[in-house]
């Protein structure tokens, strides 16, 4: 299917030059967006599709494990967290699955389709697409991603399949309405522990690398997510003639929750990863499974013209969990337990919004979010958390910005860190203190030119895994901080350049571990051929970070823990690629790690799991708005 697609896809690039689509339509807001939150408050935005092409060739972000798919570490600062409640543990696939905060509401004023193949070295498949259409005020949205590959090392298959189904409704007057959404994101890899000696050699390196002995052979993970929501909303009073006047809603949310994570190892005795102690079998079949219930009930008042608002709400969070282990012949239920939370939040909105007209050209836009959650009684009780979100933009047209983001929280640890029940590791009780953290970013925006952005985070009781790979409490404070500065200029209306650079420490280097100095530098010739309709760039893109001591990767639990063995090199991964535009079709070519095999053999960010070797990538994207 998917190489029918690809070929379709090339055989309409080769004739859009003489049959041009019908409709393109160049309307800012043709549609409006956003994304899954409390969904009375939030307004949509118009998000006209980037019609650049100089970030075409970065389909995907860096996997650290070395193939898209496979799980991987987190190396940079990120601001925020999940919301309160139940949390098994968070799996290192992040980058490879749909999380409620991508779940995204569309309203159109006709259908939008985008369409988007990769493929290349290494049975190297990926396919995404987006569809949105409004029909009666009706919103239909379907998001899919799906990818495969196979990887330079034995037993690296990767298989994603990631989608979500939204809608959304409101009646003309706006007496009622409903959001949903349908969402389902299934990771299937081969587990090979990484290759057999760490690193490359002399010997090694001459070897194909399906040749490379691995430190597992026969090992496998399957995380499977599915979420549903319904989530509609009505207003308690009659329509309003005044735009000084509040309106007042109630809105109820349910979602169910099904969580999967299954890991597998037929020959335990001839692996080299697990610590032995923990091993009771000769087959490994560990399964945990999460099936979570949340409703709730949440009062709001808005004003007419959206300005302000405030709502205040009740959630009920019901969660069973299982672990199973293999024991003898037989799968059984070692742990089962059924956990409550009883939840209260408040939400508080403010914005303004200045439009272009004769006497302003330059348009601004203000927005304030604030949200509280505490757990008033359950399994986390006493858990709390605070954040403020707020943007100002300035100068629309110039697309200038500030933005600050604000959040403290006491959250206990997910249950990961206090009991575990699996073949290789079972620990129980371990009873660790709530975790409280502050964090804050703060960035601003300039004329698509210049982006400069500030990260903090204060953390106490910091939970990590320690070189044995079992779960830690640091008893002190931890404080991190992260600086970013991102430049991108063209000269001589053809010569681009771009700089990325991101500065990070942390208080504690022993348990945080991070590269100091992450740099990308590009450097991009620009064309505009068949007069303006053929958009062509030609460029080579760098990144190289700082030497670190890289986390250890466990398979059999998916958690990255402490090794102070082997540390990272500075090695450049350089990029060659040419991308190239006829409205509505994008097309790129590239070569990634272009200098492989000139510049040493330390290409990897994980000890045993290496960057790609030099591939060969190609990529088509084609818009509908038809």
């Amino acid at each position: 299917m998917f190489r029918l697609l690809m070929a379709v896809f090339c055989g309409g690039l080769l004739c859009t030059g003489a049959n041009a689509q019908v409709a393109y339509s160049t309307d800012s807001n043709y549609f409006k967006n956003k994304t899954e939150q409390n969904n009375l408050l939030s307004v949509f935005r118009s998000n006209y599709p980037d019609s650049s092409i100089t970030e075409l060739q970065n389909y995907f972000p860096r996997n650290f494990m070395g193939n898209i798919g496979l799980p991987s570490p987190n190396y940079l600062f990120n601001y925020g967290t999940e919301n309160l409640g139940f949390i098994l543990f968070q799996p290192p696939t992040r980058n490879d699955v749909f999380k409620e905060k991508d779940i995204t509401y569309y309203r159109s004023k006709g259908p939008y389709a985008d369409l988007t193949g990769v493929a290349g070295s290494k049975q190297l498949q990926i396919f995404k697409l987006l569809f949105t259409h409004t029909y009666k005020r009706v919103n239909l949205t379907l998001k899919l991603n799906r990818y495969t590959s196979t990887g330079f090392y034995k037993h690296q298959q990767t298989y994603t399949n990631n989608v979500f189904f939204t809608s959304n409704y409101s009646t003309k007057n706006n007496r009622w309405g409903y959001y949903v959404y349908a969402l389902n994101n299934g990771n299937k890899n081969s587990e090979n522990g990484g290759i057999y000696d760490t690193l490359l050699n002399a010997s090694t390196q001459a070897l194909r690398k399906e040749l490379v002995r691995t430190r597992i052979t026969t090992a496998s993970r399957s995380n499977g997510e599915t979420k549903f929501m319904f989530n509609p909303w009505f207003k308690l009073n009659k329509h309003s003639d005044t735009l000084k006047g509040i309106d007042h809603f109630i809105q109820v949310k349910s979602n169910a929750n099904f969580n999967t994570f299954r890991y597998r190892d037929n020959n335990v005795s001839t692996n080299r990863v697990y610590p032995i102690k923990n091993v009771d079998t000769l087959k490994t079949n560990d399964s945990s499974r999460v099936t979570q219930f949340v409703n709730e009930v949440n009062y709001a008042v808005m004003s007419i013209n959206k300005t302000f608002a405030l709502s205040a709400g009740y959630k009920h969070e019901y969660t069973k969990l299982r672990q199973y282990v293999w024991k003898d012949t037989l799968n059984t239920l070692l742990y089962q337990n059924f956990f409550t939370n009883h939840i209260l939040s408040a939400d508080a909105v403010y914005r303004t919004d200045s439009k272009p007209d004769s006497l302003n050209t330059t348009p601004t836009l203000f927005e304030s979010k604030v949200n509280a959650q505490y757990i008033v009684s359950g399994f986390y009780a006493g858990n709390a958390k605070a954040e403020s979100n707020s943007f100002f933009v300035f100068n629309a047209k110039k697309h200038n910005k500030i933005f600050l983001d604000v959040l403290f929280e006491k959250r206990n640890p997910d249950f990961i860190y206090n009991n575990w029940f699996s073949n290789h590791f079972v620990w129980q009780n371990n009873n660790y203190s709530p975790q409280t953290q502050l964090q804050a970013k703060f960035g601003i925006s300039l004329y698509k030119l210049f982006t400069l952005s500030a990260f903090y985070q204060a953390v106490s009781n910091y939970l990590y895994f320690d070189h044995a790979a079992t779960p830690q409490q640091h008893s002190g404070a931890i404080s991190n901080t992260g600086l970013s500065a991102d430049v991108t200029k063209l000269f001589f209306k053809h010569l681009g350049v771009g700089l990325t650079y991101l500065y990070q420490t942390t208080s504690q280097k022993n348990i945080v571990r991070i590269p100091q100095h992450t740099l990308s530098a590009k450097l991009f010739l620009n064309g505009n051929l068949f007069k303006g309709n053929m958009n062509v760039q030609l460029g080579v893109q760098v990144q190289q970070y700082s030497s670190f001591y890289a986390y250890s990767y466990m398979p059999a639990t998916e958690i990255f823990y402490l090794q102070n063995q082997i540390k990272t090199s500075e090695y450049p991964y350089l990029d060659v690629y040419l991308n190239v535009r006829i409205r509505p079709v994008s097309v790129f070519l590239k070569m990634e790690n272009a200098l492989q095999g000139f510049v040493g053999n330390d290409y990897f960010l994980v000890p045993g799991y290496y960057q790609t070797d030099r591939a060969f990538r190609f990529g088509l994207k084609w818009v509908f708005f038809d």
